[in-house]
């Protein structure tokens, strides 16, 4: 994974189009391997059960709560990215909010209400992650770009350039 101390270090220093570029490549990585993970799981649930399970009954009863579960699960992306850089330029604050926004103030409720509702039964418990990781990945990535990308377009340099011939 991207070295987020590097990240931090060009925030400090000003270097925000290295920051930008860091952003874009780890978040393109995140979407990269989170979509190839689901696109895999989706293909082949009962390899992936079959590795812990042999029974057919079982099997037959897993795949649809698995593909349910891991339905889009790239979203994730969006909440690993969002995350990340909050905790690399210093504010993991908002990374922490975002972590419980999406597990508790998102998921619990979720887990409550869906079985309940539309007849979906125990599949909709399994509905309430990817229902979560669309929201709060959404919530937080969105956060994180309204959020940073104003101070980001900023150039320090400049800045502190202007300052210096102001006092000077």
């Amino acid at each position: 994974m991207l070295d987020m101390g590097v990240q931090g270090a060009a925030y400090g220093a000003g270097e925000y189009k290295r920051v930008k570029k860091a952003i874009s490549f780890m978040s393109a990585v995140t979407i990269i391997y989170t979509t190839a993970v689901w696109l895999l799981i989706s293909g082949f649930p009962e390899f992936f059960i079959r590795i812990f399970n042999q029974e057919d009954e079982l099997i037959a009863a897993s795949i649809p709560a698995m593909n349910t579960y891991y339905f889009g699960f790239c979203f994730m992306s969006l909440q690993f990215s969002g995350q990340a850089v909050f905790v690399a330029l210093g504010k993991a604050k908002r990374a922490v909010f975002f972590s419980i926004l999406r597990k508790v103030v998102i998921v619990i409720p979720l887990v409550w209400l869906l079985p309940g509702m539309f007849g979906t039964g125990a599949l909709g418990v399994f509905a309430a992650e990817p229902i979560s990781n669309l929201i709060g990945g959404l919530a937080c990535f969105l956060t994180m770009m309204i959020t940073l990308l104003p101070e980001l377009n900023r150039n320090p340099k400049e800045e502190k350039q202007v300052d210096s011939r102001t006092f000077a």
